[in-house]
Formats: structure tokens, sequence, C-alpha cells
């Protein structure tokens, strides 16, 4: 957009020079103090201020699409957590070495979440937009209904979170969005 805005100012200031360029007043005074030098400079300045309003029409419509395009971004990337079938989910996984917890809430349009990672000696602590920038893409990869097993959930929260299975204790807490409840747990 830039390009074609910087062409057409181009071809403009290019069409502006050559009609100034041209003598078309040969037969006229020399002595005419500068009268028509006026003239020839007004109508420039008249091409010129064309030139720049058309540059501003090509900026501002360069700045409307990139607004658009990151509006659209950011309703895309946020409308994962709308998409989701359940609106409070929480993991408790014990390890010898340490835990990984995971909280996330979503209330009214306003998703909340938050990580802690205790493993290996690590001591990873996320909340807000990085935790739910972790979480992404993992919790619309859950396929669970309050109908699910056990097993079913057990399999898809180590699958999802890529978890080792050699827990000490796994509990799992989901709150679906017609208010059906499902807790598992094993130790």
């Amino acid at each position: 957009m830039k390009k074609f805005g910087l062409s057409t100012a181009t071809v403009f200031l290019s069409m502006a020079l050559v009609a100034c360029g041209s003598d078309e007043n040969n037969d006229a005074p020399e002595n005419n103090n500068g009268a028509g030098n006026t003239v020839d400079n007004n109508s420039m300045d008249d091409d010129m201020n064309d030139d720049e309003e058309t540059n501003d029409i090509g900026n501002n419509t360069e700045t409307n699409t990139n607004e658009a395009e990151n509006n659209q971004e950011n309703e895309t990337s946020a409308s994962w957590y709308e998409d989701l079938n359940f609106n409070e989910f929480e993991l408790d996984v014990e390890y010898a070495d340490g835990e990984y917890e995971v909280e996330y809430e979503y209330n009214d349009g306003q998703p909340e979440a938050e990580i802690e990672d205790s493993r290996d000696g690590s001591d990873i602590q996320m909340e807000g937009q990085e935790a739910l920038d972790e979480l992404e893409g993992k919790l619309p990869e859950l396929d669970l209904t309050a109908d699910s097993s056990e097993d079913e959930i057990f399999s898809a929260v180590i699958d999802v979170f890529e978890l080792d299975d050699n827990y000490d204790e796994l509990e799992v807490e989901i709150e679906f969005n017609d208010d059906d409840e499902l807790e598992a747990e094993d130790e």
C-alpha cells in the first residue's frame, strides 16, 4: 500500500512539474513583478497539497487495514476459550521431584489462568496472559465431557499436557458450561 501511495504521489508531482515547466506566456512581458510566477507557484502548491492528501489517504487506509488485521488476530486468538465446553479446569500432578499445577477459570468473558511447575528442580510460574498463551494449545485439545471415564480423563490430560505417567498423584477437576462437574483422582 505504501508503494502505491508513493507511486501515485510521484505521478502527481511529475505532472505538476511538467505543467509548471511549460512556458505558455512566452509573449508576456518580463516586467510583471512576478505575477505570473505567483499563479504558477500557487498551482504547484495545490498539486503538492493534493499529493500530500493522497499520501495521507493512503497512510490512513494502511493504518485502518493494519488495525483491522490486529483486531481480527486478537479475536481469533481470544476466541479459543469461548469455544471450550468447560469454564473451570484444575490439574494437580504430584511427582517425587515436584509438582505440576494448572488452574483455568472463565467468567463473563474474562479468562484467568495460572501454571506452576516445580518438577526436576525447576520453579516455573506463569499467570495471566502468559499462562493463557501456554494453555491455548492444550485446553482446546481436551475432548472431555461429564460422562468421560476416569481412564479417559487421565489419558487425555497426560497426552495433552505431555506429562510423565510415573506420578504419585493426579487430580483433575472440571466444571462444564452446563454446571456439570467432573472430578477424578488417581494415587
